[in-house]
């Protein structure tokens, strides 16, 4: 037999999931939550340049990335390995640059990027 708390518990747990509205229950984030919006992209011959939000303490060893091909064109991502923690309150944009060798990545290869698009740059 259930304990009379257990079951208390339970319908209050099913209550509040109950009440929250679905925007709250599952945010729209995009299909990848965890890439790191972009702002800007440039894939040259020599290499491939994103811009991101920066608080002040973004650096490009912040930045990870990941390459996989699929039916002759590569698929590139990139995120943080960490949580930006300082604390200014402006936020500015920086590019960070990564060679096509870094990146695996033969001078001309076609790139597709995973990442969201940021608010395209301004005048």
């Amino acid at each position: 037999m259930i304990p009379r708390r257990f079951l208390v518990v339970g319908a209050l747990a099913l209550t509040g999931c109950a009440s929250l509205t679905p925007a709250s229950a599952f945010p729209v984030a995009g299909p990848f939550p965890e890439l790191e919006p972009v702002r800007l992209v440039r894939s040259g011959s020599e290499d491939v340049v994103i811009e991101i939000a920066s608080r002040g303490c973004s650096a490009r060893p912040d930045i990870a990335f990941h390459v996989e091909r699929k039916g002759g064109v590569a698929t590139v991502a990139f995120a943080r390995r960490r949580m930006q923690t300082c604390s200014e309150d402006m936020v500015n944009w920086i590019e960070v640059a990564f060679t096509r060798a870094e990146l695996g990545l033969a001078a001309g290869e076609p790139v597709f990027l995973l990442n969201p698009l940021a608010e395209p740059p301004g005048p």
